[in-house]
């Protein structure tokens, strides 16, 4: 199933149930105002926007989604040290997961865990976590959930194109580990939006 509508495809069941209980609201006049503002809130909570990359060049990295960076740092997976960008998105950001660049998808890994919100990274270990490994170019993406979400939608997919919608997450982490001879171009406390050049791989 496309998701290139207006509205997350992952939206479908929240927004029906909000607006089953405006129409309730309206026969019986209940709370009309906040079955609005919920209803309303709930389409913005899972807006599609159409986004394309900043640059078309095949060693550009993109950010995977909006937030808010909240670390960088060197990090070590599997044995083998990267550079790690950690971008926060808050509920009011839009929670569309993009590819950080052409990813040929080695293997999507899952483990079930709590939904909290702390800034203690050992903390957030404990949340569910969704980890996308890449064949090509040594991109890894972490996802882990927060105090608003409880799971972490990812589209059943083995290629994509730098910027391609790839999952959706209301409320989470998202640490994009990249090759260390990644030369990055944010800076930690910058806000950042879903295609937005990060940095790009030295030769």
């Amino acid at each position: 199933m496309d998701n290139l509508g207006i509205i997350s495809k992952y939206g479908y069941k929240c927004i029906a149930i909000s607006a089953v209980l405006l129409i309730i609201s309206l026969i019986f006049d209940l709370w009309f105002s906040f079955f609005v503002i919920l209803f309303l809130v709930t389409l913005w909570i899972y807006r599609n926007p159409e986004r394309l990359p900043q640059s078309e060049d095949s060693k550009a990295i993109v950010s995977p989604i909006d937030g808010v960076i909240e670390d960088i740092k060197k990090c070590n997976y599997n044995g083998r040290s990267y550079s790690e960008i950690l971008i926060r998105s808050r509920i009011i950001d839009c929670g569309v997961l993009r590819a950080a660049c052409d990813m040929e998808i080695a293997s999507i890994k899952r483990r079930n865990g709590l939904n909290l919100h702390s800034s203690d990274a050992n903390l957030n270990l404990l949340n569910n976590r969704a980890t996308i490994i890449s064949k090509n170019q040594d991109i890894i993406l972490r996802i882990s959930t927060s105090a608003f979400t409880s799971k972490i939608y990812l589209e059943n997919l083995t290629c994509v194109k730098s910027g391609r919608r790839i999952g959706f997450i209301k409320d989470g982490k998202v640490c994009l580990l990249m090759p260390l001879n990644t030369r990055i171009s944010v800076a930690k406390g910058d806000k950042i939006k879903a295609c937005n050049i990060i940095g790009y791989i030295d030769e």
